[in-house]
């Protein structure tokens, strides 16, 4: 069977999410890499916000104004490896001590695109899509500045789990809130009904 064939065999309703996903994630690519990354339009904001976000939280949970937040550079690194010149990050400090860079790959901004993107290519109505984009894309941030605050505080706790929290523990628990508002946005959409009609079709 050719892949025409295959395709051919997909359900209406998924063939139609994937041709808008994949044209909206394209498209996107493209705005973000040629237009919106190089001034950084969408970055700069987001990560200041986030950095104000998160020493904001760490000074009401200490009972303390010991943290603060100012921009830098950092070396652009692939685990221990250099590997391009300084990027700008916002730095978090505490008394004079760094403890946290947070880097634009690192604001959520790509996560919210992302969690966006699937909302958009959906069949819904625009108010449902619009209440669950807004209240989703706060959501990911309120996550990212609690992330950015848990990951300090493991810093200064607990040095030697950072590595897991960083990129395991904290990671899981936003992609598993981020599929928990997937969840109840589809729930009552026409797209699951078109899916659950055609599997009863089928069977």
């Amino acid at each position: 069977m050719t892949i025409p064939e295959y395709w051919k065999q997909v359900p209406t309703p998924v063939r139609s999410f994937l041709l808008k996903a994949v044209i909206f994630f394209v498209a996107w690519k493209a705005l973000y890499l040629l237009v919106l990354q190089p001034g950084r339009v969408l970055d700069r904001p987001l990560t200041y916000m986030v950095s104000v976000g998160t020493a904001g939280t760490l000074n009401v949970m200490t009972g303390s104004r010991d943290f603060w937040t100012a921009p830098g550079v950092n070396p652009r690194k692939d685990g221990n490896t250099v590997v391009g010149g300084p990027e700008p990050v916002m730095q978090i400090y505490r008394q004079g001590e760094r403890v946290l860079s947070i880097a634009d790959v690192c604001n959520g901004l790509e996560v919210m695109i992302l969690y966006a993107g699937l909302i958009l290519c959906l069949p819904a109505s625009f108010r449902r899509k619009t209440i669950y984009i807004l209240s989703g894309i706060l959501c990911i941030e309120l996550l990212n500045v609690v992330r950015c605050a848990g990951l300090v505080e493991v810093y200064l706790h607990h040095p030697e789990y950072l590595d897991f929290s960083h990129h395991y523990l904290f990671t899981f628990l936003v992609y598993a809130c981020i599929f928990w508002l997937w969840y109840l946005f589809s729930r009552e959409l026409r797209f699951t009904k078109k899916l659950k009609a055609n599997a009863a079709i089928t069977s």
